[in-house]
């Protein structure tokens, strides 16, 4: 199957000819199984797939079997939906018209009780991109951010892919109405968490401050965690200092706003200077 293939292709490696002649004879075989007319196991299906994505990766044009990736994306288990998402990731663009059947899918793993198929789920979102599906799931992504019961390695996920989504369309988030609650996820305990969140933050704000002062005591808490306390997990301790890239964030971030005008914040801030 896909060992045999990828050792034949590498036993022929410097010679390009062999080399072509023995993908053209793979693509031939996959072309013929998906038009045969016969349902594919999943076996073979995520085989031939994957078998798409090595060609494609050796720099190989790979025109055809789309559905079969949305197909796999689609299914129940995760070894196929692992396929389809780096399939499409890599073989679609975000402008075919075969997006709208990628879109229903990847809402619905959003909303998945499953982590790992959330994470299948936001990792595709932010591969893929484009404005059709960041106006379709950034409302779903910036659920998923917030929602009380989300786990730490998701909602780390949902904060860096809302991250590109931003990047994308500004216009997709309301600070109005979601500002203060982003801006409160600056307190989770999780550090992985907060560094995820501040990058997206540092983003909204360097475009605009409005309805994210509640950022300020957020960050200054944080600075002096970090400075004065010294408070961190080992995993980010550098050289004796606190997470040093979290604390470069969180005072460019301070940049885009005024001085406090609380005294005992004003206090704390000078102090971690």
């Amino acid at each position: 199957g896909l060992n045999v293939f990828i050792s034949d292709i590498r036993n022929v490696q410097n010679d390009k000819v062999a080399e072509r002649k023995r993908i053209d004879k793979e693509m031939a075989n996959i072309r013929s199984k998906f038009t045969s007319g016969k349902v594919l196991d999943a076996y073979n299906r995520k085989k031939y797939v994957w078998k798409m994505i090595y060609m494609h990766m050796l720099g190989y044009e790979v025109d055809f079997g789309h559905m079969e990736m949305i197909k796999c994306l689609s299914a129940s288990k995760y070894a196929e939906k692992h396929v389809g998402y780096v399939g499409i990731s890599l073989l679609l663009k975000n402008t075919d018209d075969m997006m709208t059947l990628v879109i229903n899918t990847i809402r619905q793993d959003l909303m998945s009780p499953h982590d790992s198929i959330q994470c299948l789920a936001l990792a595709g979102t932010a591969n893929i991109g484009g404005h059709q599906l960041t106006e379709a799931v950034a409302a779903d992504v910036l659920r998923v951010l917030l929602a009380p019961g989300t786990r730490a390695i998701v909602r780390k996920k949902a904060a860096l892919t809302l991250l590109r989504l931003y990047r994308i369309e500004q216009n997709i988030l309301d600070m109005e109405e979601s500002g203060r609650d982003i801006a409160s996820l600056l307190e989770t305990k999780n550090i992985g968490v907060v560094m995820c969140v501040a990058s997206l933050l540092l983003n909204i704000v360097s475009n605009s401050t409005e309805y994210l002062e509640a950022c300020i005591p957020h960050c200054i808490q944080l600075l002096t965690q970090l400075v004065v306390h010294k408070s961190c997990s080992p995993d980010y301790l550098y050289y004796n200092t606190a997470s040093p890239v979290l604390q470069v964030k969180l005072l460019r971030m301070l940049q885009y706003f005024p001085l406090p005008k609380d005294s005992t914040l004003l206090g704390r801030l000078n102090e971690v200077l």
